[in-house]
């Protein structure tokens, strides 16, 4: 009977032993930077409609579906702007665009599918529409 409870109270250390400790990060700040940064998800015909997150530096800032489009505030300085998709087999990560920020200037950054290829690219502030969504929500 003893042993029983031995090897319970084994099994639920080695479950508690593998559990992933939280971090206690804050989430990233895209919202109060000098920059205005528009990040649109571009509509083409072999765009497969899945959702892109788009990420800066690596940390999640937004997820767009086709034809949506975000505002994000960055501080001075270069950024990568890349993202990626969820599919059945994983997360398929996307190249990112270096760019380099300045105060009180804005950039646009598209992501579009040309020729079965993901891709982000930087594009002139004028050609993208106005943001549907911001980055908190």
């Amino acid at each position: 009977m003893s042993y029983r409870f031995t090897l319970t109270a084994l099994a639920a250390c080695a479950l508690f032993g593998c559990a992933k400790p939280v971090t206690g990060e804050p989430a990233a700040d895209f919202t109060t930077g000098e920059t205005l940064v528009t990040v649109e998800h571009a509509w083409t015909r072999t765009d497969d409609g899945a959702t892109v997150f788009v990420t800066v530096n690596g940390k999640d800032a937004a997820a767009l579906k086709i034809g949506e489009s975000v505002a994000l505030r960055l501080p001075e300085g270069t950024y990568q702007i890349g993202g990626y998709a969820k599919s059945l087999i994983g997360k398929v990560s996307v190249e990112p665009v270096k760019l380099t920020t300045s105060a009180g200037s804005a950039k646009a950054v598209e992501y579009a599918v040309t020729r079965s290829k993901p891709a982000f690219k930087e594009v002139p502030p004028e050609d993208t529409p106005k943001p549907e969504q911001d980055p908190s929500a």
